[in-house]
């Protein structure tokens, strides 16, 4: 048992179970099936997607039109800096080992955060990692993955004691945001607790860069609003679909579930929960992680709808819902909260692959009517569940917020 009490090992372990999931998918293609996810018959197709873009730009196309070159024509739907890959001379011809080493950087930055030191542990971990979100992009080889690998030294900088490091911070915060315009909201963990002085000029600056990039890249909206897919059905969540449901679509679904989040927000800012509760030195990597990936999370979900493939940012919430709800030094309220995020979570996570994977177990054998009945019934039922675990994540995110404005408000020194 000596290899399950070296912190060290279990890394290792984790690394090379982690690492033998995904090998399995090359050699048994059928096990995409079980984990709910459809393969279509070709690797690393959204990093697809954006070369044809290149390659239809070069050859004097429209990117953001129905693309030929795509093997489902599809049209650009990202920023135009996407677009200057075709300046590396890179073309479609180069997508395996563009994906490839997507994939590779992805793991090269997800893996050093994940620091087991018990079997348990090391088994909540992979439930992450093995999770059939981050199966699916891998397989896609989404841009999601540069997101997540340009974002993970956000936390590191923001700790550094170094003079100016912390302000790389905001520089890769800007990239992120002119590459796929949501991770703008990322710039949240900016107030992770330090000096008024160091605050004050991360928000300044991080609002300043955020500020041109959205100038740069609005443009690029205006032409792929139109045309973006929308992600809808299982394997997706968003705060507009309950409310699609219910007959509110487009702005007025998503103005309802604005106002409800501006209302969950209010509420949590209003109530004692989090009184006394102090993160521990030791601790502060992994809850200014967490607030990264709760950040990026939920304003994915109030925003609209998602692939589930923008699940792969719950690997930064998991040391500290491993942690936090056994941690005496806590209060009670909030152990008990972590409790529950952690169980919303793990829903959150396995409950759509579960019976996408049930669903295509039965195809050709049950009506496909019956199953797409089923289908809505369980995506109905699952709309609550996903509601409450983004108010537990409003709430972390508000006791975040109330603690870091208070070094913007302090008086300056000298």
């Amino acid at each position: 048992m000596t290899l399950l009490n070296s912190p060290r090992r279990l890394w290792w372990l984790m690394a090379a179970f982690a690492g033998t999931w995904y090998l399995s998918f090359i050699y048994f293609p059928g096990l995409y099936l079980f984990v709910g996810v459809n393969h279509m018959g070709k690797w690393f197709l959204d990093t697809y997607a954006i070369l044809a873009s290149n390659d239809a730009l070069t050859l004097g196309r429209d990117p953001w039109a129905y693309n030929p070159l795509d093997p489902l024509g599809r049209p650009h739907v990202y920023s135009h800096w996407w677009l200057h890959l075709r300046d590396l001379g890179l073309t479609r011809a180069h997508n395996f080992w563009l994906g490839l080493g997507l994939v590779g950087t992805f793991f090269a930055a997800a893996l050093p955060r994940l620091r087991p030191r018990t079997p348990g542990e090391l088994l909540w971990y992979l439930v992450f990692l093995c999770s059939s979100s981050v199966v699916l992009a891998v397989d896609r080889a989404n841009n999601d993955l540069a997101v997540f690998a340009l974002l993970a030294p956000v936390v590191p900088c923001l700790q550094s004691g170094r003079r100016g490091v912390p302000l790389v911070a905001v520089l890769l915060i800007g990239i992120a945001a002119g590459l796929k315009f949501y991770p703008a909201v990322a710039g949240l963990v900016l107030l992770a607790s330090g000096d008024g002085r160091g605050v004050r000029l991360r928000v300044v600056v991080g609002l300043l860069v955020l500020a041109v990039v959205g100038i740069n890249i609005a443009p690029d909206v205006v032409k792929f609003a139109p045309v973006a897919p929308k992600a809808e059905g299982i394997m997706t969540f968003g705060a507009s679909n309950v409310f699609e449901m219910a007959g509110l679509k487009g702005r007025a679904g998503f103005l309802t579930g604005a106002a409800l989040a501006v209302l969950l927000f209010a509420g949590w800012w209003r109530v004692r929960l989090f009184d006394g509760w102090k993160i521990e030195p030791a601790q502060q990597a992994n809850w200014w992680s967490f607030v990264l990936g709760a950040a990026l999370l939920t304003g994915c979900f109030f925003a609209g709808t998602n692939f589930a493939y923008r699940w792969i940012f719950a690997l930064w919430l998991a040391p500290l819902l491993w942690g936090l709800p056994a941690d005496e030094s806590a209060p009670a309220g909030v152990r008990r909260l972590a409790r529950i995020t952690r169980g919303l979570l793990l829903i959150g996570l396995w409950a759509d692959p579960a019976v996408s994977a049930i669903l295509a177990r039965l195809a050709g054998r049950v009506p496909f009517p019956v199953m797409e009945r089923w289908a809505k019934v369980f995506f109905l039922w699952e709309q609550p569940v996903t509601w409450a675990l983004f108010a537990c994540l409003l709430g972390f995110l508000a006791f975040f917020i109330r603690e870091g404005v208070r070094p913007l408000m302090a008086p300056r020194s000298g």
